[in-house]
């Protein structure tokens, strides 16, 4: 009896090496009667060969696709998410075809579905909504499938992982603007399509407060925090906001006007817990320089010399031709 474990362990572990199904793995340690820990530790170490980790980066306010599929061994009974880093709490949980929030962490209520409901092919992948730096992290996903052994599992953690996504979240690269004095400047700022628009700000964080160059929120500006050099200067672009459109318009821009603008926007839906005021992550990020032109009366005063400048070389190399010729000319003492 124990030669025939010791063999069949050798039969699983060549087995990991070479089968990509997960279905099979368990398949083959349940028929050699492992026991649960036993074949969760073979489970863990074909994820360890076959799982890779897949990279996934986006910029704040975007919706964010982290995909997953089942095997086709069976339907579907339940599909969890999580991120180690979060705790106990889920990320998702879905129980017999209803999402299940009872455990789910506050930050991902009503942020998170699956991309198919149905789960079609196995499809298992979460779509993540609006996603912001603070969702940067490793997700992992497991499922449980009719059919594969549930003896003395109590939750579904103990499920292998069939998926291990690192999403990382960074705002947008800077964008670079010139102008000149006394022209209107638009500084692009666009918010993604997915829910009517709740604020919308505009700082200059190199201002003394208040450092807001533009504030809306409750459908109206709010001109109560805003900096003292922007008032009656600034205005959205499209008042309506359609399409996302929050680009600012700066009128009649001066050399103090130099800095770098930061956009933010809520949109309706998204979480804004323990936020007293607008802090999410930039959307947009613009420098604005704004540089005197050259001095075209100046220039014009300039070419103006330019032919008494021509006058006095030429005499100068006229007055050295006469005193070289003078010179030249003088006869020569030793032949007197």
């Amino acid at each position: 009896m124990e030669a025939l474990q010791d063999m069949s362990v050798f039969n699983v572990e060549e087995t990991l090496k070479h089968n990509k199904s997960l279905g099979q793995i368990e398949k083959i340690a349940n028929l050699i009667v492992y026991s649960p820990v036993e074949i969760d530790k073979i489970v863990q170490k074909w994820c360890a060969i076959h799982l890779k980790q897949r990279n996934i980066t986006a910029e704040p306010g975007h919706d964010v696709s982290l995909p997953c599929r089942a095997g086709h061994d069976g339907g579907i009974d339940a599909v969890e998410w999580t991120r180690p880093d979060l705790g106990s709490e889920y990320v998702y949980l879905n129980r017999d075809s209803h999402p299940d929030p009872v455990f789910q962490h506050p930050f991902f209520q009503n942020r998170v579905d699956l991309q198919d409901r149905q789960m079609k092919d196995g499809d298992v992948s979460l779509i993540l909504k609006k996603v912001t730096t603070n969702d940067t992290g490793t997700y992992e996903c497991r499922v449980f499938q009719r059919g594969t052994n549930r003896r003395h599992r109590a939750i579904l953690k103990s499920y292998p992982i069939i998926s291990i996504i690192h999403l990382e979240v960074s705002p947008p690269g800077q964008t670079n603007i010139t102008a000149e004095p006394g022209h209107d400047v638009s500084l692009p700022c666009r918010a993604g399509h997915d829910g009517d628009i709740d604020a919308v700000e505009w700082t200059r964080p190199d201002l003394d407060s208040p450092k807001y160059v533009l504030l809306f929120r409750n459908e109206q500006l709010d001109p109560e925090n805003q900096h003292p050099s922007f008032q009656n200067r600034v205005v959205l672009q499209d008042g309506q906001m359609k399409d996302g459109d929050v680009s600012l318009i700066l009128k009649k821009v001066t050399t103090n006007d130099t800095g770098t603008y930061v956009c933010r926007v809520v949109q309706k839906g998204r979480t804004r817990r323990k936020r007293a005021n607008l802090s999410s992550d930039p959307i947009s990020i613009i420098y604005l320089e704004v540089v005197k032109p050259e001095n075209p009366a100046e220039t014009s005063e300039l070419w103006k010399l330019l032919p008494l400048v021509e006058v006095f070389l030429v005499s100068i190399v006229f007055i050295l031709c006469i005193c070289l010729y003078r010179w030249r000319s003088k006869p020569d003492p030793d032949t007197l």
